[in-house]
């Protein structure tokens, strides 16, 4: 993780602990920027830097707009943190 460690880290947490965990349950950015008072432009940064990982996926909109949600190897990303 490069981009800003412990806001990548939070991303990751926060889009476990809120359960956005597969596409039926994926979050937009602005959302995500919201919650966790972030700027979209880092926050966008540190989402496709979690997609090139295989932390996150997302799922495109009709207006061009990307939900994202954390994946199977995201979670155990986040369990990490644990152990």
């Amino acid at each position: 993780m490069t981009l800003a460690g412990d806001d990548a880290m939070t991303v990751l947490a926060y889009l476990h602990n809120m359960g956005y965990l597969g596409a039926d349950r994926a979050v937009s950015v602005r959302d995500l920027s919201r919650a966790l008072g972030m700027d979209a432009e880092v926050l966008e940064r540190i989402l496709q830097e979690h997609v090139e990982n295989g932390y996150v996926e997302y799922v495109s909109r009709s207006l061009g707009e990307n939900l994202y949600y954390l994946t199977g190897k995201g979670v155990i990303r986040v369990c990490s943190i644990y152990t």
